[in-house]
């Protein structure tokens, strides 16, 4: 019993030991899009935001523009 729970904590510590970790460096952007003069600009995410939104002016044609996409950078 002994010798199990020496196993199982050696794995334990030798697993996290090699664990590769993840780059959690990542940002959020959202690409603004014009419908007139398909002019698209990248931004960074805020909450509440969702594609289709109508959001700000194109510096163009100063229609409004929408959110056509939301990813991570």
């Amino acid at each position: 019993m002994f010798i199990f729970f020496l196993a199982l904590l050696l794995y334990m510590l030798l697993s996290n030991y090699f664990k590769k970790r993840e780059d959690t460096s990542s940002t959020t952007k959202e690409l603004l899009v014009c419908p007139n003069c398909n002019y698209s600009v990248e931004v960074d995410f805020e909450p509440g935001d969702f594609i289709g939104l109508i959001k700000g002016q194109c510096p163009r044609c100063s229609s409004k523009m929408r959110i056509k996409g939301i990813y991570s950078v």
